[in-house]
């Protein structure tokens, strides 16, 4: 399997008060499931997900389970989960740590490919 394929979810995520409202409010561990998921896709996305698109909404309500994703989504946004003004406004699902986490990944990257730290000049002898 490709390294770069995984993503890191912490052991005790479950217990994050914002995830446990999510779970309380929408569908106890299916919430939790589907937010996972969710995860995976925007990772795959390269951290967003455009729902104006039709086509894009049915996947995502494919992939999830869901028959109402913009209620979805909303309650996302009012915890925080996903970026409120973005999702209102233009109808863009993002998520920061995923966002901040590609970015990160694509640095990583660019610099190993340079090789890493500057090579020390070399000396005359």
């Amino acid at each position: 399997m490709n390294a770069n394929r995984f993503f890191s979810i912490p052991y005790d995520n479950r217990n994050d008060i914002t995830i446990r409202v999510m779970k309380k409010r929408m569908g106890g561990i299916a919430a939790y499931g589907r937010w996972v998921s969710l995860l995976g896709m925007l990772y795959d996305a390269d951290g967003v997900l455009d729902m104006s698109d039709q086509c894009v909404v049915e996947i995502v309500a494919d992939e999830l389970e869901l028959t109402d994703v913009d209620e979805y989504f909303t309650q996302l946004a009012s915890l925080g989960l996903i970026e409120a003004d973005r999702y209102h406004a233009k109808s863009l699902v993002i998520n920061r740590g995923v966002c901040d986490e590609l970015e990160y990944r694509k640095t990583r990257s660019e610099v190993g490919k340079m090789g890493g730290r500057p090579k020390k000049p070399k000396t005359e002898t």
